[in-house]
């Protein structure tokens, strides 16, 4: 027990304590992206919580990885008012699709009642495609082996792995870009393995755009890894 209270306590002292005021003093444009706990009520409601704030004094585009991005037709439809609540929810077939329960994610799925525009950024696991080229952090495999925990990666395919997930992050933050005016704030809200260690999401969006990007994990758990230059919502 203490040898892991010292862990934490080192660990701790790596990333950055951070509150809501912080994320909205962020000053605009910008790309905010948020790593939540999937299916977790404190961190959706985190991320609603600043997604509804920034959205009462200037543009925000939400994106969000829970939602596959198969559905833009559907968001928009209910944006429009020709979706109601009801028929939304079952188009966007997240028992299917996501797997977590939509009730949590349903506020920021409906983010356009606040104003805000919303677009889904899932796909599907995979890997890279072959005929793709695409940067990948480096090191990026010393962050993705304590995200896999019990479940090692076997020799000779850790390369394979970091290039999948690479090519997710890299669909992540590129499909939440396209399209956007560049104006404003455009909040992704992802897997908080895609934001831990600054090297996923934001990593790959930062090189997509000149607009300043920041991220923010939306909860700390005494058993996260808190690595240096992360900002972690306490």
């Amino acid at each position: 027990m203490l040898l892991a209270w010292l862990l934490s306590t080192a660990l701790a002292q790596d990333c950055t304590t951070v509150h809501a005021r912080d994320l909205l003093d962020v000053p605009a444009p910008a790309v905010l992206v948020l790593g939540e706990r999937h299916g977790m009520r404190k961190d959706l409601g985190r991320a609603t919580k600043i997604a509804r704030a920034l959205a009462a004094k200037d543009d925000v585009r939400v994106a969000l990885e829970a939602v596959d991005r198969r559905f833009d037709a559907a968001l928009g439809a209910y944006a429009h008012g020709v979706l109601d609540a009801d028929d939304l929810e079952r188009k966007l077939d997240f028992p299917a699709t996501w797997g977590f329960p939509y009730r949590v994610y349903a506020p920021l799925v409906r983010a356009s009642a606040f104003g805000a525009e919303v677009v889904g950024v899932g796909l599907k696991l995979g890997p890279k495609p072959d005929d793709v080229s695409l940067p990948v952090p480096p090191r990026y495999i010393d962050l993705l082996r304590p995200a896999m925990g019990d479940h090692e990666i076997p020799l000779g395919m850790e390369q394979d792995f970091v290039q999948a997930m690479a090519w997710r992050d890299y669909g992540l933050a590129s499909k939440a870009l396209q399209g956007w005016d560049g104006k404003g704030y455009l909040v992704l809200v992802v897997g908080r393995g895609h934001v831990e260690g600054g090297k996923g999401v934001a990593w790959q969006a930062s090189r997509l755009t000149d607009v300043p990007v920041h991220s923010f994990v939306l909860a700390a758990t005494p058993d996260m890894p808190c690595y240096a230059g992360d900002q972690v919502w306490r």
